[in-house]
């Protein structure tokens, strides 16, 4: 009998996973005890407050008798203060584009309720925000969104006579397993070793960082080719806002939740990346883009580095994209993800979200490599070859949004391609 390859694979990756599943421990959860009235963010005009909190799984529970994320939707909690002397809609649309109306809801509810579907809309429909909201009147209540986990950004968007007023929201969501929140409890380093650079002497000392991450073993990995210049809540909100997620660390729900969609070829939008290394130390913050399946996703891990740019966090990171999942030739784990070996359009891909989300207000590159080509490629601690003009893209982030023709582009270094463009 001939036995396909991948299914040895699938059924090898299935059984291993199981077996950690029954004795892997979950960390703490990411918890806010909370109420989502008092943890809801704030944000305030000339003529209008508004406050918004995204609800986590036990909290919709406790508000709607149903766990309403367990059906892939995500209560969004929303007040506006419209002091205006105009009324003004609130376009759901802003949150999420493809939101859900509370007849929708009570019909996906229905089936985990002892309530009939009348019943769950009335109840549904009375929590449900008002999409007009009068001059100097106040509005509160619900859009229900798709759901996310860790964290979930959205958009509120007021649409007056002749304006329309935008706020932007990147909410904390209670629940998921993840180490990537203890930044927020202060950086890795003490203050006297952190030395705050200017422009020049942020640029030497980035052309003299590591070139690589390096495994658990100490061998060179994946190249660090992107530099971010920031506070930790413009990186992760820019990041989140560009359809990024946050990343589940390795325990047994999520190795099993991952051996599912492996199986069942869909994708874990939050599927565990593996520790890589930089100052001696795994990534502070983790990151992916999903796409149709496990095996295809976008990554990037991030080191905070110690120094600052005149007073600017800096954060030296690792941007590939995956293309494969291979056997790793270990017991644990077995298998890991082939990279795309062209990891300069790993870094371009990064470039053109800071660009079109005006995230950015300067944009320069460092050498930070050895260049080489795909005739004789670098190797990572994975064997795979990866192929670089052995520069870093470093991003500066900006307070508010930058429209891409007021991009500051540093007199430093210019990839080949730009320096074509430019003839």
């Amino acid at each position: 009998m001939t036995f396909n390859l991948r299914f040895l694979k699938l059924v090898l990756f299935g059984l291993l996973t199981l077996a950690m599943a029954a004795c892997a421990g979950d960390p703490r959860l990411h918890e806010d005890e909370r109420h989502y009235l008092v943890r809801a963010d704030t944000q305030s005009s000339e003529l209008f407050t508004v406050s918004a909190a995204a609800l986590s799984i036990q909290e919709s529970t406790e508000v709607f008798g149903v766990p309403l994320n367990n059906v892939g939707i995500q209560p969004v909690w929303i007040e506006i203060n419209n002091a205006s002397d105009h009324p003004q809609w609130l376009f759901p649309i802003g949150v999420d584009d493809e939101y859900f109306p509370p007849y929708e809801v009570a019909r996906r509810m229905s089936a985990f309720s002892d309530l009939t579907e009348q019943e769950l809309y009335s109840r549904l429909e009375e929590q449900h925000i008002s999409h007009f909201i009068p001059a100097g009147s106040s509005a509160r209540g619900f859009v229900y969104a798709h759901a996310d986990e860790g964290m979930k950004a959205f958009n509120i968007e007021l649409h007056g006579s002749d304006d329309v007023h935008n706020f932007h929201f990147v909410s904390a969501v209670p629940g998921l397993p993840s180490d990537y929140f203890d930044l927020e409890d202060g950086p890795p380093y003490a203050q006297h070793e952190i030395a705050d650079l200017d422009a020049d002497g942020l640029r030497r000392w980035l052309e003299k960082a590591y070139c690589c991450t390096k495994d658990t073993g100490g061998t060179a990995g994946d190249p660090l080719n992107v530099v971010f210049v920031g506070s930790l809540e413009q990186v992760r909100s820019s990041m989140i806002s560009n359809g990024w997620d946050v990343t589940a660390p390795v325990t047994g729900a999520s190795l099993w939740r991952m051996a599912t969609a492996f199986v069942f070829g869909s994708r874990y939008r939050y599927a565990p990346i593996s520790g890589l290394y930089v100052f001696e130390r795994e990534q502070d913050l983790a990151f992916q883009k999903s796409r149709a399946i496990i095996d295809e996703r976008n990554h990037m891990r991030l080191w905070l580095a110690p120094v600052t740019a005149n007073g600017t966090p800096v954060w030296l990171g690792q941007a590939s994209r995956d293309v494969g999942i291979k056997l790793s030739g270990r017991l644990w784990p077995p298998t890991t993800h082939v990279i795309d070996p062209d990891t300069d359009d790993a870094r371009f891909y990064i470039l053109q979200e800071m660009v079109d989300s005006g995230a950015i207000s300067q944009l320069g590159f460092v050498k930070g490599h050895t260049p080489t080509d795909h005739n004789n490629p670098h190797r990572n601690a994975e064997n795979d070859p990866y192929f670089t003009d052995g520069l870093r893209a470093v991003f500066f982030m900006s307070e508010k949004a930058i429209s891409r023709a007021n991009i500051n582009l540093l007199d430093w270094e210019i990839p080949a391609a730009m320096a074509v463009g430019n003839d």
